[in-house]
């Protein structure tokens, strides 16, 4: 078996090799080509442990990610998540590999949005409203800009310090952090939701016509980044409708109040991806994408850094 640290792991694949790997893994998951369970949460005073099994039947791969999410880590200067990727041969079921998905997480989550973005957002956005500033923000943006001309970056987080530091790392655009949400989204074509809020982190209402909106961070059915008011504007596309119906508080919320119903999700991104639905239907229209996380993405990204790792005999290879 491989084992592959997270330095393994960043030299054996990038961000647009990352959503290039979603982009197959989401088609294969919206065409019945691929089994993922929904993910089985442990909740523990600290916070909460995830375990995700998925297996992509026509590439042949297959795997699982134990990751962790414990909010107080941040004032303890360590990482909020930490994960592992576990991989599986197809046929024997013997484990081939085992690596740090702590960056792997981080990865796809930002690979997952840039997907999105390349999919809904208008081609000529520029100006981005990230609300967050850790690890997953960064990734979000790094994806974006992979896929977007991004020339203007408004930062707000509920910790300016963090928003500052964010500020400070940009290169080659113009970059600012922004207190007041209202402030942040006026004139945004792109906002992204980055953050471990309970409560939404923008006023829905202002969003302006043909803004792309993506939120990654809620992932309880009690946690909302995003307001009814965007929802029941917005073009609603998600990564998967059962693990959303389980885990989304963004689209559970204003569901089970009656505002809107699940038609409102017009689609999976796999959808998109196929040519199944649009992503976009007019320059005005406000489009909204929401994930939770998915398992395919970690096996897909997990599956090229082996393939690159195996082929340059990265990490350390060990007899269980």
């Amino acid at each position: 078996m491989r084992i592959l640290t997270a330095d393994d792991v960043r030299a054996c694949v990038d961000m647009p090799t990352a959503i290039d790997a979603l982009r197959e893994a989401f088609a294969a998951l919206s065409s019945d080509q691929a089994t993922v369970p929904i993910r089985l949460g442990l909740e523990t005073p600290h916070g909460v442990s995830l375990f995700m099994p998925a297996h992509l039947k026509q590439a042949g791969h297959a795997g699982a990610k134990v990751v962790s999410v414990n909010p107080g880590n941040a004032t303890r200067g360590i990482p909020v998540i930490h994960g592992v990727v576990l991989m599986l041969d197809v046929t024997t079921g013997r484990p081939i590999a085992l690596m740090d998905g702590t960056w792997l997480t981080a990865l796809r989550t930002g690979a997952v949005g840039g997907l999105a973005a390349d999919l809904m957002a208008r081609e000529d956005a520029h100006t981005v409203a990230l609300f967050g500033a850790g690890v997953q923000a960064r990734t979000q943006l790094e994806a974006l800009r992979c896929v977007r001309d991004i020339r203007e970056v408004r930062v707000v987080s509920s910790s300016g310090d963090s928003a500052d530091r964010l500020v400070a790392e940009l290169t080659g655009v113009v970059a600012a952090r922004v207190d007041d949400p209202d402030v942040a989204i006026a004139g945004a074509d792109v906002i992204v939701a980055a953050t471990n809020s309970s409560t939404p982190v923008f006023d829905g209402s202002r969003v302006e016509p043909g803004t792309h909106v993506t939120g990654v961070g809620s992932y309880t059915p009690e946690m909302r980044e995003v307001d009814a008011a965007l929802v029941t504007r917005a073009r609603v596309i998600v990564d998967q409708r059962e693990a959303v119906m389980e885990e989304a508080g963004d689209l559970i919320g204003p569901i089970r109040e009656g505002i809107v119903s699940e038609d409102v999700m017009v689609g999976e991104i796999g959808d998109v991806v196929l040519g199944r639905v649009e992503g976009r239907t007019s320059r005005d229209e406000i489009t909204f994408f929401k994930s939770v996380g998915n398992a395919v993405q970690d096996v897909a990204v997990a599956a090229r850094v082996l393939s690159v790792a195996d082929a340059d005999g990265r990490g350390l290879v060990v007899e269980m």
